[in-house]
């Protein structure tokens, strides 16, 4: 005792020394522990490879064939299933510059004659008549053999896509803008989309954007994405924005209303002659009159939308071709 007295801070140091020895001693030996367990997992991992490395294939025999036609075929009906939900407008056949330029013009005096129809203004470009984004075509005498597929494909999908806003009787037509497929797809720029047609090179799914701005109220919207939704096509709509617009397809709102009435445009739509409207009160002494009490106010503003549209096409389905003639057995 005396002894540790006189020498407490060695004993001291001696006992923390000690402990800290058993407890590193402790810890190697966990480590040491897990170190094997890890060498033995890599050892068995190391031992499967090999094995997989190894291993030649199993010969064909009559059973692997039977499972592999058995899953083509599965496959086969599931492809068979989807395609009647992917349809698209057929191109016309024997497709040559003067066929396009006849679909063409037929095309968009057909729009144009739907448009007037349904009361709905079409833009009307300073330099001409709207053709819906093909002015260049039209002017156009050749094409080339690699763009005349395409610029049908884009028609056809421009005349869909103009079905369903015509059929929903929207007030105005502002815009369209879809992909160019050629250097003479340059003017003017702002029919053209900075997008790129893509092809998914696994079911070679092609997709083809379009933008389309429009005037329309709430409900006519309303009809517009439900026509996108049951249209044949398939037609999806990417984004969607939403400001305030007009009546008649104008920048400013307050176009819409003119001093005496209806406007126009409105009028023609429901088979009113000018002055009608204002003669039955619709004009702008009838919108100052309020609501009654105890009635919900009605105040639908003119909207100006643009959609963002990606048309998704499969690729046509494979024509089977027939297999060599077998030679006749002899008698």
């Amino acid at each position: 005792m005396p002894w540790i007295k006189r020498n407490l801070p060695f004993v001291v140091g001696l006992a923390v020394a000690i402990a800290l020895l058993g407890g590193g001693i402790f810890y190697m030996l966990g480590k040491v522990s897990a170190a094997n367990a890890a060498r033995e997992e890599l050892a068995s991992e190391n031992a499967k490879l090999t094995e997989l490395v190894d291993r030649k294939p199993a010969a064909p025999n009559d059973e692997n064939i039977r499972s592999a036609e058995g899953h083509q075929k599965q496959l086969k009906d599931f492809k068979a299933t989807l395609r009647p939900l992917f349809k698209s407008t057929p191109l016309p056949e024997n497709l040559d510059d003067a066929a396009f330029k006849n679909l063409l013009d037929r095309t968009v005096d057909s729009l144009e004659r739907l448009a007037d129809r349904n009361g709905v203004k079409l833009p009307k470009p300073a330099d001409g008549k709207f053709a819906f984004t093909f002015e260049g075509q039209k002017k156009q005498l050749e094409f080339t053999s690699k763009t005349l597929p395409l610029l049908t494909v884009q028609l056809l999908d421009v005349q869909d896509i103009c079905h369903v806003l015509f059929n929903a009787k929207v007030h105005a037509l502002e815009g369209i803008r879809r992909v160019s497929v050629g250097t003479n797809d340059v003017n003017p720029p702002s029919n053209y989309l900075t997008k790129k047609q893509s092809t998914n090179s696994i079911t070679g799914a092609s997709v083809h954007p379009y933008e389309v701005i429009f005037h329309c109220f709430s409900s006519e919207l309303g009809s517009v994405l439900s026509g996108l939704v049951n249209a044949d096509p398939v037609l999806i709509v990417k984004s969607i924005n939403v400001e305030r617009g007009s009546t008649d397809g104008s920048s400013s709102a307050s176009a819409a209303v003119p001093a005496m009435g209806m406007n126009p445009s409105l009028a023609s739509r429901y088979g009113m002659p000018p002055g009608m409207a204002s003669r039955y009160g619709m004009g702008p002494a009838a919108a100052a009159v309020g609501p009654k009490p105890g009635e919900a106010p009605l105040d639908d503003k003119p909207i100006r939308v643009t959609l963002n549209i990606d048309v998704l096409k499969l690729p046509p389905e494979p024509v089977a071709k027939p297999g060599p003639a077998k030679p006749a057995k002899k008698g």
